[in-house]
């Protein structure tokens, strides 16, 4: 792992391809799977999407592992889910090579990926703000204390909340195992960037069974207009974004 306790990259779809272009060994980063996995979805933007999504997170497990980045697509990566033990719970190396916490999400043509040190558990969270919520929206997401007025910047704020939600239980594994309207998330009266520390908000929930959402940290990660990000974590470890060419220069 480098020296900063956590890092993250967020970067658009474009970007990526850009240096596949540029690149010609990346082609060959990601495995059969998710080349197969990739196919499967009938849109052109979702194919790139997820191809390089995947291949942004390989190269930061890499990065995280202090390993070349073309040795990236030899990296083996299990998924259980904590609830239900299904394969498709939060992404971890395998075999010997696990040595790294990690956390991606994709929405539209933005990812974003973050990596800790192990047993540093971490969740990340992007998704583009929609011009209107569904209806019900407030019942099933926010917990009783919290409330957005409507109108204005509203949806904004909601969507702010959604993802520090989702990034929180992306942290412990639990996923919307957990229903939203249970876990409240609070902006404590400091504010600090998240380039220094994960102080944004605050975490809790009363179900002793997801004890272990209380007191997280959540930082809202700086975004272009559209969208809105957060980063999850225990504690308050300095926090660093990177660029597409650091994950490349290995």
């Amino acid at each position: 792992m480098t020296a900063a306790a956590i890092e993250y990259i967020l970067c658009d779809v474009g970007t990526v391809r850009r240096a596949c272009a540029e690149h010609s060994w990346l082609d060959s980063v990601l495995s059969p799977d998710e080349v197969a996995h990739s196919n499967r979805f009938r849109r052109a933007a979702d194919r790139a999407g997820y191809r390089c999504g995947h291949l942004v997170f390989r190269l930061m497990a890499a990065r995280s592992l202090g390993l070349e980045p073309s040795n990236a697509g030899e990296l083996r990566f299990t998924r259980t889910c904590r609830s239900c033990g299904g394969s498709h719970g939060k992404p971890q190396i395998a075999g010997e090579d696990a040595g790294a916490e990690l956390s991606m999400s994709r929405s539209g043509d933005m990812l974003l990926v973050a990596s800790a040190p192990p047993s540093s558990p971490i969740g990340v969270d992007v998704e583009r703000v929609p011009s209107a919520v569904f209806t019900g929206f407030d019942d099933y997401a926010l917990a009783p204390t919290e409330s957005v007025p409507h109108g204005g910047d509203g949806v904004r704020r909601r969507l702010e909340l959604w993802v520090a939600k989702e990034a929180a239980v992306k942290t412990t594994g639990h996923g919307l195992a957990v229903a939203p309207n249970k876990l409240e998330v609070v902006r404590p009266a400091a504010v600090t960037s998240p380039a220094h520390s994960a102080a944004q908000w605050s975490a809790s929930i009363s179900a002793a069974a997801y004890s272990d959402l209380n007191q997280l940290n959540i930082a809202s990660v700086p975004c272009r207009p559209g969208y809105s990000a957060a980063l999850s974590c225990p504690g308050a470890p300095r926090i660093s974004s990177l660029d597409l060419s650091d994950l490349l220069a290995g």
